[in-house]
């Protein structure tokens, strides 16, 4: 057999894998490129050259992406490249040519070779673009549920246990963020969430408890409870670590209103404190008017005569939160001016002194039992969020005024605001272009037609964009070319309808719903709109967009929807008549 004829066909069948092969003579630095012949499935002659290392740099100028020229430019030429070589024989890179403006992925593989007499570099190219891609994409759809999973695990955090229960068929996933209800042995899953909590119910609830948990975890009960409120909640004890515990359940529907999300929480040790405050009630006539109005969680507790002014400052200690005089004053509301000046937050002192004027908080008392002030106050040499709760003592003598340390809490909350407006941002808003996005339409449509069904409805208009040829530029151009596409045109109509919320609610369709100034100006408008897409058309410049606008109109529309179809059957009449100017 002929061995030279073999290994050229074994090389030609391994090599035609390979878009284009380079042999390079390492010595003399001259070589041979060869390109694939798709006919024959294998390799030809194309070029030869003189100096691959220079030539090299000059077809990556040319054709590589400005981020990957370095590549060829300094980590391919031949000193670097022996040097790295000298203890392996094969290399690979992936790197981005520039293919008709768009940046396409290629693989590089290059194989060292020595002989006796000969040194050479193979280099083959591979278009890899789509498998790159798809690479690209999964790690970044990863990158999006790891964050989307940081933000549910904090929000829920708040919870022991959440059940998340399908309201159709029942079945139901548990999510626990401590082992603290492992002991009860409730599966983590299941198909029959009511059936099983029936069961559960009658073996792990306090026996006087156990009529209003069983009437409140049915089906029917939750869903009418639901239907004019987000959420509600029941307190009860549960056998927990050989004892009985109180625990929180809270039911609410999840944001498509498909589940109900009920969750489990440990507040034993609240109730607990609650109950030792309403025992502390019983020891003394003041201590009883003083609890039956605070809680057991404030730091400072003034006891004030309203006539007389005479007060004393209680201060709450130990575990039992037993109360003690720690300063006795002639005038409060002398006194308390000259202390405020020293702890409060300059920007709240203003308020906080209004609120401790005896005449203003008299008047504030006699329409309501209590009232709250939520200011800043030096403790420790920093300013921490207090809450000030002044209330009539039982007696309509004295008034009650407690201070407590919430710094903790308003941290907490103003956590959860800012991971909810950034959770609820993300969910409204459109990606690609940054305008609102479907869900977002469909919220406010809602909304208009809650003022249409209440007879409260005002003027607006719904007006239809869809993109025309997007598919051809996806396909010709690819998709990068397309989302530009879209963008422009989406800037188009955020530039002339700028008063108008602008919604992206498919993947070529826009919506945008006029009102006020926009809706009175919205026959300019929408010829404005109509003049730059001709415009477009005629000078063969993106983006031309299909259009219809449909104004509300209170006797002939009853839904919203009724406007969006008839906008969105002027717009298919205008795509129609855009389509027969573009083939003149």
């Amino acid at each position: 057999m002929n061995s030279e004829l073999i290994y050229s066909r074994i090389a030609d069948a391994l090599l035609c894998d390979y878009s284009s092969v380079y042999y390079v003579n390492a010595i003399t630095n001259e070589y041979v490129s060869y390109q694939m012949d798709p006919e024959f499935r294998s390799l030809t002659t194309s070029y030869e050259g003189e100096n691959f290392f220079e030539q090299l740099k000059i077809d990556a100028a040319r054709v590589v992406h400005e981020d990957d020229q370095p590549i060829f430019t300094e980590h391919l030429q031949k000193e670097n490249l022996l040097e790295e070589m000298k203890n392996k024989t094969m290399k690979n890179i992936v790197y981005r040519l520039m293919i008709d403006g768009n940046p396409v992925y290629h693989s590089l593989r290059l194989i060292h070779g020595k002989s006796t007499n000969d040194q050479y570099f193979i280099l083959g190219v591979t278009n890899v673009d789509k498998e790159v891609r798809i690479k690209l994409e999964a790690e970044r759809l990863s990158k999006e549920r790891k964050i989307y999973n940081q933000i549910a695990q904090s929000l829920a955090s708040y919870y022991d246990t959440i059940y998340y229960v399908d309201a159709e068929n029942d079945s139901y996933i548990e999510f626990s963020s401590s082992t603290e209800y492992d002991e009860l042995d409730i599966a983590k899953n299941g198909l029959k969430f009511f059936d099983e909590s029936k069961r559960n119910t009658l073996r792990v609830i306090h026996p006087d408890d156990k009529d209003l948990v069983l009437g409140v975890l049915r089906k029917e009960y939750i869903i009418s409870k639901l239907e004019n409120k987000k959420s509600f909640s029941i307190k009860y004890r549960l056998f927990l670590g050989g004892t009985y515990k109180y625990s929180r359940l809270s039911v609410m529907w999840s944001s498509d209103r498909t589940h109900f999300i009920i969750g489990v929480e440990n507040i034993d040790e609240q109730m607990k404190k609650d109950i030792a405050s309403r025992e502390l009630e019983k020891k003394s006539k003041t201590f009883s008017q003083i609890l039956n109005s605070l809680a057991y969680r404030y730091d400072s507790i003034y006891y004030v005569d309203i006539g007389s002014g005479a007060y004393s400052l209680y201060s709450a200690t130990g575990e039992s939160c037993s109360l003690k005089i720690i300063k006795n004053g002639d005038d409060f509301f002398t006194d308390a001016p000259i202390l405020i000046k020293k702890v409060v937050f300059e920007q709240d002192l203003e308020t906080v002194a209004k609120t401790l004027e005896k005449v203003e908080l008299l008047e504030r008392l006699n329409n309501t039992d209590s009232f709250s002030l939520i200011y800043r106050q030096l403790i420790n040499g920093s300013y921490s969020y207090v809450s000030l709760r002044v209330a009539w003592a039982e007696d309509k003598c004295h008034i009650i005024i407690g201070i407590a340390n919430i710094d903790d809490q308003m941290k907490r909350e103003n956590k959860y605001k800012s991971e909810l407006i950034s959770a609820t941002e993300k969910a409204m808003n459109d990606e690609l272009t940054g305008v609102k996005n479907k869900n977002a339409y469909q919220e406010t449509e809602r909304t208009l037609q809650d003022g249409i069904d209440s007879g409260n409805s005002q003027p607006f208009a719904v007006l239809i964009c869809d993109l025309n040829d997007l598919k051809v530029i996806n396909d010709t151009k690819g998709h990068k070319a397309g989302d530009e596409y879209i963008r422009s045109a989406c800037r188009l109509i955020c530039c002339i309808f700028s008063h108008s919320p602008v919604f992206r609610i498919g993947g070529d369709e826009f919506a945008v719903i006029l009102r006020e100034n926009d809706y009175a100006h919205k026959d300019v408008l929408f010829s404005e709109l109509r003049r730059k897409v001709i415009e477009n058309l005629n000078k063969e410049s993106a983006p031309v967009l299909a259009s219809g606008l449909a104004a509300y109109e209170p006797d002939l529309h009853k839904k919203v929807s009724d406007v969006f179809e008839l906008a969105d059957s002027r717009m298919y009449a205008n795509k129609k008549e855009l389509k027969q100017l573009s083939h003149r």
